[in-house]
């Protein structure tokens, strides 16, 4: 079977049904979020992202209707929670070379167990990637999810920085990628 990548088409149902993806995805080692808390999350940031932020992109990949992965990224600046606890964590180099005055991230991917090692999640972070306006892309990624920094890697981004404390609870290690034209 193939999968093709669209964007969300703005409804609640689509929506909900990649927020049920995300969750099932989340709950899994080692990640180890709640349920219904991962569920939530997709949604209010979805729809917050998609009213407040430049260049928000959702983008599902499906399979005879199902949805089998999903890219969550947008652009970030000054003033944004991620850009700023970035800003205060990494490196003043690190923070020269990656942040500049704005850039994109990549705030979310996920892809069903069943679909994973068939292209999807690449497919879905070049697709994510595309014709973007900014000169990086940056994204975290948990310590100890080492087939996504694989993934990762092979794709062309690089570690940034292994361990950022971005809250309390967990290190992440921050990765980014130069889309200059």
């Amino acid at each position: 079977m193939t999968f093709t990548i669209a964007p969300w088409d703005g409804t609640d149902d689509q929506l909900s049904r990649a927020a049920e993806l995300y969750a099932d995805v989340f709950t899994e080692p080692p990640y180890g979020d709640d349920r219904s808390e991962s569920h939530d999350s997709l949604l209010s940031r979805a729809r917050r992202y998609a009213e407040e932020r430049p260049d928000f992109r959702l983008l599902l990949a499906t399979e005879d209707s199902h949805i089998v992965g999903l890219v969550l990224g947008a652009g970030i600046s000054l003033g944004d929670w991620w850009w700023d606890r970035l800003d205060a964590a990494l490196p003043v180099d690190a923070q020269r070379a990656w942040l500049d005055t704005e850039c994109f991230s990549v705030v979310e991917l996920a892809v069903a167990d069943s679909n994973r090692r068939r292209g999807v999640a690449a497919a879905l972070i070049n697709a994510v990637l595309h014709g973007l306006p900014y000169r990086t892309a940056l994204l975290g990624c948990y310590q100890d999810a080492i087939p996504a920094q694989r993934l990762y890697t092979r794709l062309g981004w690089t570690v940034v920085d292994p361990a950022v404390r971005i809250t309390e609870t967990r290190e992440i290690q921050v990765m980014g990628i130069r889309l200059d034209k």
